[in-house]
């Protein structure tokens, strides 16, 4: 997919009015030259910076999930890539789904399920480190790139995600649960690829584990 520079196409025409413009009163006194070359200049200037400002949000937006205000694939992808081409010792990525929310979707509503993701969203912001990288990958998925962490502190950050969550009630009053996997670089892999298949396959472990846990009670 490629994407055009917002910023180009603003200062190319402003560009280009500028030298018409000059071209235009080339036959006239050069003070009126001038003046006119200072007026557009400034126009230009403002447009630059327009120009600028769009592309700035432009950026955000295209790496940003809308409904939760976290990152979106697209970052956790490029934070990925970023993390494993560096000479870095290790890091940690956790990824998690929401236990029942195609249930919770299909009885309550789309609406109770995008207020359940954004809970989420903000539970897992505001327990995380600074340096931390939070995305929502899609439907209940989110994953949290941890610099700098070892297993320890992957599976300590876990737990409190899981207390945390556990603290929101869903439509029908019981508590959310999330089932979380995680996958350490480099150990578990190389590429953005492996790890985040590592981390999805330790998360149906979870998932199966619990099912057996409630089956055998």
């Amino acid at each position: 997919m490629s994407f055009r520079n917002p910023l180009a196409g603003g200062v190319s025409r402003a560009l280009l009015a500028l030298a018409g413009a000059i071209a235009a009163v080339g036959a006239q006194s050069w003070p009126t030259a001038t003046a006119c070359f200072a007026a557009l200049s400034a126009l230009t200037l403002v447009q630059a910076r327009a120009a600028e400002r769009r592309e700035r949000r432009y950026l955000s937006e295209s790496r940003s999930d809308p409904l939760t205000g976290v990152g979106n694939y697209r970052k956790l992808h490029e934070r990925l890539l970023s993390a494993t081409a560096e000479d870095v010792q290790r890091f940690a990525l956790l990824t998690l789904d929401v236990d029942r929310f195609k249930e919770i979707n299909e009885v309550h509503g789309h609406l109770e399920g995008d207020r359940l993701l954004q809970e989420v969203g903000r539970v897992l912001v505001e327990n995380v480190r600074g340096s931390d990288v939070v995305a929502r990958q899609g439907g209940d998925e989110f994953s949290v790139l941890m610099p700098e962490a070892d297993a320890d502190g992957a599976a300590l950050l876990a737990r409190r995600i899981e207390e945390a969550l556990a603290s929101i009630e869903a439509a029908d009053h019981k508590p959310v649960r999330a089932s979380i996997g995680v996958a350490m670089f480099p150990q578990d892999g190389s590429t953005p690829d492996d790890l985040l298949e590592k981390a999805d396959v330790e998360l149906r472990r979870t998932k199966e584990r619990r099912r057996g846990v409630t089956a055998g009670a």
